[in-house]
């Protein structure tokens, strides 16, 4: 998991430089570039909500602007980290002590890759949130899986459902069933097209679910 500092100038100054070895690292680390677009534009964003909260003319909704661009460039930095470096080989230990990710000793407990995949249905939480049902395949129980720290859930707001795994461009950690996918404004109306896999500790993913939509609020 990713350590960053809570200062707003201290956590700035430590994505810059984490988003930097990110971008220099992405095809050696196998980091879609996609994921690395995204944190690009969620640090511009952070750098230019904080300015506007430190203007003179500063008022609570540029504060609250800032809070929240904050959280979600933390949040896609921890996901990052957690998908993408935490148990990659070719991430050196020097270079996760820079981003501050944990530094492993190298003894691993035998966990299997995933054999199964997961199960999961939509349904509409509120206007523009989806709530996500999800547990494993032909289980009754929602618990993750043994040696796995969630789903991975791929998904993509498109015009008409999609049927191709490809196109599903965005994702999150599901680390726990039910789970609210939150959209931005201009999904509304959309389609939400998705599907997951279990993750284990070690990075590693099992077989695809199938590919469920459903029509945005």
């Amino acid at each position: 998991m990713t350590s960053s500092p809570q200062a707003d100038e201290a956590f700035l100054i430590w994505s810059r430089n984490f988003v930097a070895l990110v971008i220099a690292n992405a095809a050696t680390w196998n980091i879609p570039q996609s994921e690395a677009a995204a944190l690009q534009t969620l640090l511009a964003d952070y750098d230019a909500k904080l300015d506007a909260a430190k203007a003179g003319n500063r008022g609570k909704a540029d504060v609250a602007e800032k809070n929240a661009a904050k959280e979600a460039l933390m949040h896609k930095e921890r996901m990052v980290t957690k998908l993408y470096i935490a148990w990659n080989l070719a991430v050196s230990d020097a270079q996760r002590e820079v981003i501050g990710a944990t530094v492993h000793d190298g003894v691993r407990t035998s966990i299997p890759a995933p054999k199964t995949r997961p199960e999961f249905s939509f349904k509409v939480a509120d206007i523009m949130r989806i709530q996500i049902d999800f547990r494993d395949q032909g289980s009754a129980s929602r618990a993750i899986p043994y040696g796995c720290n969630g789903a991975v859930f791929c998904y993509t707001a498109a015009d008409a459902p999609v049927s191709d795994y490809k196109l599903l461009v965005n994702s999150a950690l599901l680390t726990h069933s039910p789970w609210t996918l939150n959209l931005p404004p201009e999904a509304e109306g959309k389609t939400l097209s998705g599907a997951m896999m279990w993750q284990n500790e070690k990075g590693e993913k099992g077989p695809w679910s199938e590919i469920l939509s459903v029509i945005i609020p």
